[in-house]
C-alpha cells in the first residue's frame, strides 16, 4: 500500500507494474536506432563494443540475450582440445559439409561448444569483410525484417546474391571467435590454392582468424536464428546430424 497526497491509501498490483515496465521497454525497443555500418575495413572499432551492439540489436528485434561478462584473460586453449570432444558429441562426421553452412553448423555446434568448454558461447550473425570488401553485408533492415517475415527463395536469388547475405560464427566469453565454416568454404571454392583450409575450424581473437578479414556482428544467440527458421520459406537450422550433414537445395546460405 502506498500513502497518496490526500491521504489516502491505494494498492499498485504488481502486474500493473509490470506492464509498464514492458510498455517502457516496448517503447525503447521502437525508439532504438542502431549504430552506422561501416563503409570500410577502418570503421570497425572494438569487437567488444560491436557485439554489446549487436545484442541490443536484438534486444529491439523482441528477443531476449544473455549479455556476457568478459573474461579476456581466459584465453581459449591453443591447442583446440576442446573441439574434438564437442565435435563428437555433436555427431560430426565429414567437416567438408560446413562449406556455406555457416547458419546451420555454428547454430548447431554453440550448445556443444559451450558444454565441453564449461563457458558462455554465442551465436553471432552479422558481416564479414577482406580489407575495404564487405563479403557478406546485411544491413540492419535485412535483419530486422527477416526476424520478423523470414526470407523468401526468391530472395536468395537476387541478382548479385550468391544465397543468402549473411555469415555467422560463434562468439566466447573471452572475447575470441571460434569460426566454424570459412576455412572449409574458401578451400571449396579454391581449392587449388586453399586445399589446407578443407576442414579446418579457426579461434582466437577475431582479427587474426584469417588474415585481413574483420568480423562485425549485428545479431546475436539461437534465438534470432530459430526465428529466421520458423518464419523462412526453407530449412535453415538443423535438429540432428542427419539434417546438419544434408545440403535441402542447392543454395549457397552464406561461408
Amino acid at each position: 500500500m502506498q500513502r497518496s497526497l490526500i491521504g489516502r491509501y491505494f494498492y499498485r498490483s504488481p502486474q500493473r507494474s509490470f506492464g509498464s515496465l514492458f510498455m517502457i521497454k516496448s517503447i525503447r525497443n521502437l525508439l532504438y536506432r542502431p549504430p552506422a555500418m561501416p563503409k570500410s575495413g577502418e570503421d570497425f572499432g572494438e569487437y567488444q563494443t560491436n557485439f554489446v551492439n549487436a545484442i541490443r540489436f536484438t534486444e529491439s528485434c523482441g528477443l531476449l540475450v544473455e549479455r556476457p561478462d568478459w573474461k579476456p584473460h581466459e584465453r581459449l586453449e591453443v591447442e583446440g582440445s576442446f573441439l574434438e570432444p564437442a565435435l563428437r558429441a555433436a555427431g560430426v562426421r565429414d567437416l567438408t559439409k560446413a562449406a556455406f553452412q555457416c547458419l546451420k553448423w555454428s547454430h548447431y555446434l554453440a550448445p556443444h561448444i559451450e558444454q565441453q568448454l564449461g563457458r558462455k558461447v554465442w551465436l553471432t550473425i552479422g558481416q564479414i569483410w577482406r580489407e575495404d570488401q564487405a563479403l557478406f553485408s546485411p544491413t540492419w533492415n535485412d535483419l530486422r525484417s527477416w526476424s520478423k517475415q523470414g526470407i523468401t527463395i526468391e530472395e536468395m536469388h537476387k541478382p548479385g546474391s550468391a544465397g543468402l547475405n549473411l555469415h555467422a560464427w560463434l562468439t566466447v566469453d573471452s572475447g575470441e571467435v571460434i569460426e566454424p565454416t570459412m576455412m572449409t568454404s574458401i578451400a571449396t571454392l579454391y581449392p587449388d590454392t586453399y586445399s589446407h583450409f578443407l576442414c579446418a575450424i579457426g579461434w582466437g581473437q577475431p582479427a587474426d582468424i584469417l588474415s585481413e578479414h574483420k568480423y562485425f556482428p549485428m545479431a546475436v544467440g539461437a534465438e534470432f536464428a530459430e526465428c529466421l527458421h520458423s518464419r523462412s520459406q526453407i530449412g535453415l537450422l538443423a535438429s540432428n546430424p542427419q539434417e546438419l550433414h544434408s545440403v535441402p537445395m542447392a543454395i549457397v546460405f552464406g561461408n
